[in-house]
C-alpha cells in the first residue's frame, strides 16, 4: 500500500481509541456485550467450535506446506511465464485475457474449480508489491497438484497474476526498491479517470461477483521493515482479530501493535475510515459490493524468509476465506424442525 495510506494511517490513530478488545478464545469466541458474534447488529450467528483442520495453526500449516518450494520472491514477468505454462499442462486451469494495459500489455486471469463461491486475488497491483505474484502461483501449484485443503473448499479460484505490468520496475523483469511515482494513477485509486487496468479489473470482477476479494498489496517494494498491518472494507467478527494474529505472529513478523482499532484491536484497519471522502474513488468501494475485501501487508523484515512471506499472506487469505464460508454455510442451514410431539393447548 503506498505512503500516503501509511500517513492516513497514522493520523487516524493518533486520533482512535487505544482500548484494546478483550481476548477471545478461537476454538470458543465469546460473543460480544449483546450476545452477538458479528459486528452485524441484528445479525444472530450460533458460536461454534472451530473445527481442528480451520484452526489458524492448521491453516499456517498448509500454507508452509504450498509455499515449502519458494526460493525467492519472483519478478512479474516470471510469475506470468510459470502461471501460463500451469495453464498448458493442467486443462483445469482456465487462462483468458480480461483487458490490456494501458501500454497495451495483456492482463491475465487464471480460473481453477466449480465451487458456489467465487474468490479473486490479483497481485502487483502497485510498483514492487512483488509477494502476492509468488502467492498466487504457490496457490495454483498447490491446486493442480491435489492440496487436499485447497480442494476441500467449495470455491471457484479467480487469480489475476500481474495486473499492472506497466508500473513495475525494469519492465517486470526484476525486483527492485521502488517507490510510488504521484504522477502516475494508481490502479487501485482511479475511479474518477480509470485506468484500462482498473476497467478491467472491475468488469472481471462483476462478472463473477466474488465474496471475497483479496487485493495482494504489500510493503515488499519498500525494502523497509514495516509491521504487519491489515486492512479490511468491512470490519471482522470477534474471533477472527485473534485468529488472524495469532497466525501471522507465527511467522516471526512484526505486528503493528500502535493504537489499536476500538473494535478489532491491534493491526486491524477499515480502509473507508482511513481514506475518508476518497474511498469512493478506489476500486474497493465497488468490489465491497460483492463481498469482503481485505488486504494483509507484509513487508521485508529481518530474518523472515521469502517462503514465510509467502506462507503469512497466504495464511490470511485462508483463514479469511474460512471464515466466509462457514458463515455461508450456517446461513443456509435448514431451521430446526418443530417438535411434533408437543401437545397442542
Amino acid at each position: 500500500m503506498n505512503r500516503l495510506f501509511l500517513s492516513l494511517l497514522t493520523i487516524l490513530h493518533a486520533c482512535a481509541s487505544t482500548q484494546a478488545p478483550p481476548e477471545v478464545n478461537e476454538a470458543n469466541p465469546e460473543p460480544d456485550e449483546n450476545g452477538l458474534s458479528t459486528l452485524h447488529a441484528g445479525e444472530v450467528q450460533t458460536v461454534r467450535e472451530i473445527p481442528m483442520e480451520h484452526t489458524s495453526e492448521a491453516i499456517a500449516t498448509v500454507a508452509k506446506s504450498l509455499s515449502s518450494q519458494v526460493d525467492s520472491i519472483l519478478p512479474p514477468l516470471q510469475v506470468l511465464s510459470e502461471c501460463h505454462a500451469l495453464a498448458r499442462a493442467h486443462e483445469d486451469v482456465l487462462e483468458a485475457e480480461i483487458g490490456r494495459t494501458e501500454s497495451g500489455h495483456p492482463i491475465k486471469a487464471y480460473e481453477f474449480g466449480h465451487g458456489q463461491t467465487h474468490v479473486l486475488l490479483y497481485a502487483f497491483p502497485d510498483p514492487g508489491e512483488a509477494v502476492g505474484g509468488t502467492t498466487i502461483l504457490s496457490l495454483l501449484h498447490g491446486l493442480v497438484n491435489g492440496n487436499e485443503h485447497l480442494l476441500s473448499l467449495d470455491v471457484t479460484w479467480h487469480f489475476i497474476p500481474c495486473l499492472n505490468l506497466d508500473d513495475q520496475p525494469d519492465g517486470g523483469r526484476t525486483l527492485s526498491a521502488v517507490f510510488r511515482d504521484p504522477r502516475v494513477r494508481e490502479v487501485d485509486w482511479c475511479l474518477s479517470n480509470p485506468r484500462s487496468e482498473t476497467t478491467a479489473l472491475l468488469d472481471y470482477a462483476a462478472n463473477i461477483s466474488p465474496a471475497f476479494t483479496f487485493p495482494l498489496h504489500d510493503e515488499y517494494h519498500s525494502r523497509e521493515s514495516i509491521p504487519l498491518y491489515v486492512i479490511v472494507c468491512e470490519p471482522l467478527d470477534s474471533a477472527m482479530p485473534e485468529r488472524i494474529r495469532t497466525c501471522m505472529q507465527s511467522f516471526g513478523l512484526l505486528w503493528q501493535e500502535e493504537n489499536p482499532h476500538e473494535v478489532m484491536g491491534t493491526g486491524f484497519n477499515v480502509l473507508s475510515d482511513l481514506a475518508g471522502a476518497e474511498y469512493a474513488n478506489s476500486t474497493f468501494s465497488i468490489l465491497e459490493k460483492y463481498g469482503q475485501v481485505a488486504s494483509c501487508e507484509v513487508s521485508q523484515q529481518e530474518g523472515v524468509s521469502a517462503p514465510a512471506l509467502v506462507a503469512a499472506q497466504m495464511s490470511f487469505g485462508l483463514i479469511m476465506l474460512d471464515a466466509i464460508l462457514q458463515k455461508q454455510a450456517m446461513r443456509t442451514e435448514p431451521a430446526a424442525a418443530p417438535d411434533v410431539d408437543k401437545p397442542r393447548r
